[in-house]
């Protein structure tokens, strides 16, 4: 352990692992650099976003057998939201990194620099790269800059540094590629892990949690929006992007309350199944509603309502309500194996069922990362299973990110009797007759209306021949009305 006092306020200064070459100091928030046996001070960090993180400097773990401490942090922003990348030093003395984002882990490791990878530019998520002879995944793509850090870390940061980084994923296997450094980026691997498979120790408790971070551990706080007066509930601190219900208007949390950050013209209010706050219970958890979305494919006018929900255990889920069907959606931590007309994830194939663009068209509450009327991603689904057994994997890609999740079919007696509904609706004003899951079928409703009127205009001539062929002409006719209303009837059910 090397042991110096801060040159700027005296206090004392340790660096515990032999790759740390910078710390910052806990009391001034001075960045010092390992000079010989001496710190330089080199800036002044930003203050720490007291986030829902329950990972802190000294907390411990074991990953793959072998025991880890965090020394250090440096916390990441971008346009979408911040995460957490924890420096980690190991009982062998070597060191990785814990990242931390919407309540998902991966572990990684600094295996030097990768030649002959493509340039930061050309990576395109959802796209697949070769790495040694492997196929990976391009999950992420994003520049970020540093706000904060604090405790030990491996090379020197401040305000003006600027992480260009993508992140790769094959199964559980994870690979980020960073060009922080400029050409050839530094290549880190590792894998998605679960906060409970590090078997964590000194991990901060909810009650400091809730005490730090506003009680942010399933709370919600109630403030009057800056533009209309409304009152906007939002989680502090883990949900710090926040839309008016009232006037539309997107917020950012502070400290202090609630900035404007963009007005919208937009002041309809939707009526919605579940409300922002609403609880109840599912899976062994209780869950809040703390934001709301309404999407609807691109060039199709009816929409669907999807929740987002939040558990102080268990982290993030998705309820999709569309024509009274309900889904319970998990966001994947990890990336399933496509090939051909299918995908495979947990042991399981998936066949292929649509792909369409969405659109954003109405956004509420609070959020882990900033959705904004308008958004636009392109969705692909594969489907398993029928009825309540369905289950549907889907992949939503934008130019910064492609993101799997895995829904199931859940009765709406279930999710009706779990948040205290007294009946749950056929469909809403929100909720119609598309879903993200289901995808919508126009290509089939188009073929079945073509289909018709050839049949029909076909039969016509029969109309001017024989009695035999008026009846032949009836039957066509018949045939041709009742195809797509069976089609659509079998959707609908």
């Amino acid at each position: 352990m090397f042991t110096a006092e801060c040159p700027s306020c005296g206090a004392k200064v340790s660096l515990r692992a032999s790759a740390s070459t910078t710390a910052v100091c806990a009391f001034c928030k001075s960045t010092l650099v390992r000079r010989a046996d001496a710190l330089e001070r080199i800036g002044v960090q930003g203050e720490l976003l007291e986030d829902y993180a329950r990972v802190q400097i000294g907390t411990g773990g074991t990953f793959e057998g072998r025991g880890f401490s965090v020394v250090g942090r440096i916390q990441l922003r971008d346009d979408t939201g911040a995460w957490n990348e924890w420096h980690v030093l190991f009982e062998d003395g070597t060191t990785g990194w814990l990242s931390e984002a919407s309540g998902q882990y991966a572990v990684t490791f600094d295996r030097g620099k990768a030649p002959g990878v493509a340039g930061f530019e050309a990576i395109t998520p959802g796209r697949a790269v070769t790495l040694n002879g492997e196929r990976w995944s391009v999950t992420d793509r994003r520049t970020a800059r540093c706000t904060a850090a604090e405790g030990e870390l491996p090379f020197p940061v401040d305000s003006r540094w600027e992480a260009r980084v993508a992140d790769l994923r094959r199964d559980d296997r994870l690979v980020t590629l960073d060009w922080s450094d400029g050409d050839p980026p530094t290549l880190y691997v590792g894998r998605a892990v679960a906060l409970d498979a590090l078997a964590p120790t000194l991990l901060r408790s909810l009650a400091v949690v809730e005490e730090s971070a506003g009680k942010i551990e399933g709370g919600l706080r109630n403030l009057d929006c800056p533009s209309c007066g409304a009152a906007v509930r939002y989680v502090p601190k883990l949900a710090a992007n926040v839309t008016c219900r009232q006037c539309k208007s997107e917020l950012s949390g502070r400290s202090e309350g609630l900035v404007v950050e963009v007005e919208r013209a937009d002041r309809a209010e939707r009526p919605t199944w579940l409300a922002l706050g609403d609880a109840g219970e599912h899976e062994g958890d209780r869950w809040t509603v703390i934001g709301i979305l309404a999407r609807r494919a691109a060039e199709d006018p009816q929409e669907w309502t999807e929740y987002l929900l939040y558990a102080p255990k268990s982290g993030f889920r998705w309820i999709v309500h569309a024509s009274g069907r309900f889904q319970w959606v998990e966001v994947l931590n990890e990336a399933p194996e496509e090939g051909g007309a299918g995908a495979r994830v947990r042991g399981e194939s998936y066949t292929r069922n649509d792909a369409y663009d969405s659109l954003t068209t109405w956004v509420a509450g609070s959020f882990n990362w900033r959705p904004k009327v308008g958004d636009r991603a392109h969705v692909t689904e594969f489907v398993r299973g029928s009825g309540l057994g369905r289950r549907t994997l889907t992949q939503e890609r934008t130019d910064a990110e492609a993101t799997w999740s895995l829904a199931a079919e859940v009765p709406a007696e279930t999710l009706a009797a779990a948040f205290g509904k007294a009946a749950t609706p056929k469909a809403s004003a929100v909720a119609a007759a598309t879903s993200v899951a289901t995808g919508p079928k126009r290509g089939v409703r188009d073929l079945a209306v073509i289909f018709t009127i050839v049949l029909a205009v076909l039969s016509l001539p029969a109309l001017f021949f024989s009695d035999d062929d008026l009846i032949l002409s009836a039957i066509v006719a018949v045939v041709a009305l009742w195809a797509p209303l069976r089609l659509e009837r079998d959707e609908d059910d």
